[in-house]
């Protein structure tokens, strides 16, 4: 009997290790590749992201939904994000549940009530609020329809070359990463004991032209200390530099003032006149019956219209 329990207990941890490896090797990022889930529990880990890099990790798996009630058992532990499922038909939520690493393990369920069978979509989408690494494990029950064998209807995501010849790789926020240096393969001769055809072997013979070398005659040129010949004066300093200097100009007289002999005439009731030259006022006008002259040299005058006979410039 012991034999027995002891088979039945290794058969069990073997088969949740199947389980668990199944659900986590082949994880999706696209939903349009989700990964099958070939069995009633998808769990998973959601490494740590970068300082600075705020993305969020997500998985996307595919099953299927009987007609009637799924259970849903969400655990996780130092997990920040969302679990939802949706029906793969327009990506209708289904249901959604929010979850918070405040604990050290968070433990929450769902029921779904399904009116006809459908193809449902799981989506874990959520990081680590620290730097150790999150965990999810999602178990299903009741009208849960797991997919067969790799997942019929589901197709598997194109790989792309993770390190494409020539590509600068970084990381999440942005850092260039040191590139490996290539070993290269340096091929050494293999020593033979077999000797060499010398048929095979051409030898050519260059002839080479002779090099006439002559000998080069160098004048040197020795001047006596004593005898020195007179500088001779610059041919343009024997030159004369003739200038020739432009008449000055004229000074332009000023013009006279066509307003010289015009003034401002203020004829008053009583008898009185002033006259002032136009050009010594700056500006005469009117407001509201008061007559105001304003001279260059800033002198103000105010005279009112009711004892003023006329204005008149002459």
């Amino acid at each position: 009997m012991r034999s027995r329990r002891r088979i039945s207990t290794i058969l069990l941890t073997v088969f949740s290790a199947v389980v668990l490896f199944s659900t986590a090797s082949g994880q999706s990022n696209d939903a349009n590749f989700p990964t099958p889930l070939t069995s009633s529990v998808a769990s998973g880990t959601i490494k740590a992201r970068d300082i600075g890099d705020s993305r969020l990790t997500t998985f996307y798996y595919a099953f299927n939904g009987g007609q009637g009630d799924i259970f849903i058992n969400v655990t996780t532990k130092n997990f920040n994000g969302d679990v939802d499922v949706f029906a793969v038909e327009a990506m209708r939520p289904l249901t959604k549940m929010i979850i918070f690493a405040d604990t050290l393990t968070n433990e929450t369920g769902r029921l779904i009530y399904l009116r006809k069978p459908e193809r449902l979509l799981l989506r874990i989408q959520g990081r680590s609020p620290n730097d150790d690494p999150s965990t999810f494990q999602v178990k299903f029950g009741g009208s849960f329809v797991a997919m067969e064998g790799n997942g019929v209807g589901v197709t598997e995501a194109p790989t792309v070359d993770s390190d494409p010849t020539g590509s600068v790789r970084v990381n999440s926020v942005g850092t260039i990463l040191e590139t490996p240096k290539a070993e290269r393969a340096v091929e050494m001769p293999v020593a033979t004991s077999k000797e060499p055809d010398l048929s095979e072997i051409k030898t050519e013979t260059v002839a080479k032209k002779p090099v006439n070398k002559k000998p080069v005659k160098v004048a040197v040129l020795v001047k006596d200390p004593v005898k020195q010949e007179p500088a001779k004066e610059p041919k343009a300093n024997r030159e004369k530099i003739t200038t020739t200097k432009k008449p000055a100009s004229k000074k332009e007289e000023p013009q006279p003032d066509p307003l010289a002999d015009v003034r401002l005439v203020i004829a008053f009731k009583n008898g009185d006149k002033i006259e002032k030259p136009l050009p010594e006022i700056l500006k005469f006008s009117v407001d509201k019956g008061v007559l105001t002259v304003i001279a260059k040299d800033g002198a103000i005058r105010r005279y009112s219209m009711v004892d003023v006979a006329k204005v008149t410039i002459e």
